[in-house]
């Protein structure tokens, strides 16, 4: 199987989607709804990211942006300014003036939408395209989809220490960037997830998802020093793992989500019928 990954816009076809580095804190983009026609073999990624809560969620792949149009307007529901924005969306006007369905935004959706929050706060939507006709041909058969976090921050946590000594031993590790975890130490919750959440494509067979991973994960730790690595993969030639590096600073995950999609799976079913699938 080919391990090319070709998302929309980028410059060339790379052995491999490279993770880029993640900012520090994550800047609140602006609406970008006005996107063009999508290519043939597209499949479709709703990202959803909440900064108030660092949290940073990915839907898909689908074979139609009107698949993820269920979970995008149970998000939209909570805000008045966004319901009125989408719901524009949707509608277009004819040459009499009259008003339609936006065909258009049907199959093509949206790039960046943001959904106001209460007291500041806001999620962004973003839709992803990739182009990829091994698993368009598939889905919505479960497909393998590798997804990068990291560096996330964490606190190490010194936990009772047994003796003077070891407390001692604990607290002058925690100072120092390059130390090595102690097994004295705990992390703390990790932040992070908002703004270094990466999306690196989907493949067909568990092998090439696998070595995208730990390739991915190379990449992401280049330069650091005295880190850890743990993988863990379900047993037999399906499912998806996770490869986790930890230091005494920062800690990173990349994860491949092996996941059956029922909904998407009956909405494919109802593309097939007489009336196709209308929202």
């Amino acid at each position: 199987m080919s391990k090319e990954v070709f998302f929309e816009g980028d410059a060339e076809v790379l052995p491999f989607t490279t993770p880029t580095t993640p900012t520090a804190t994550l800047q609140k983009p602006s609406d970008v709804l006005d996107v063009p026609a999508a290519a043939p073999s597209t499949i479709w990624y709703l990202s959803i990211t909440k900064p108030h809560v660092d949290s940073h969620d990915i839907i898909g792949p689908t074979k139609a942006f009107r698949h993820l149009l269920p979970r995008i307007e149970a998000i939209v529901s909570n805000s008045p300014t966004a319901i009125d924005k989408l719901a524009q969306l949707k509608e277009t006007e004819d040459m009499w003036g009259e008003t339609e369905p936006n065909e258009h935004f049907f199959n093509n959706g949206f790039e960046v939408f943001i959904v106001e929050g209460q007291r500041g706060s806001y999620t962004i939507l973003k839709v992803v395209r990739e182009i990829n006709k091994e698993v368009f041909d598939i889905l919505p058969a479960p497909v393998y989809t590798v997804v990068s976090v990291g560096p996330l921050e964490h606190a190490a946590i010194p936990l009772k220490a047994k003796s003077s000594s070891s407390s001692s031993t604990s607290a002058s590790a925690s100072k120092s960037p390059s130390a090595p975890l102690s097994p004295k130490f705990s992390p703390g919750k990790p932040k992070g997830y908002a703004a270094t959440t990466q999306l690196h494509g989907s493949f067909t067979e568990r092998a090439a998802a696998r070595e995208t991973a730990k390739y991915i994960m190379t990449v992401l730790l280049l330069d650091e020093e005295n880190v850890n690595e743990i993988g863990r993969w379900e047993k037999g030639s399906k499912g998806g793992g996770v490869l986790m590096a930890m230091n005494a600073t920062s800690m990173w995950e990349v994860k491949v989500v092996y996941a059956d999609d029922p909904i998407g799976r009956a909405q494919e079913e109802a593309d097939r019928g007489e009336d196709a699938f209308v929202l």
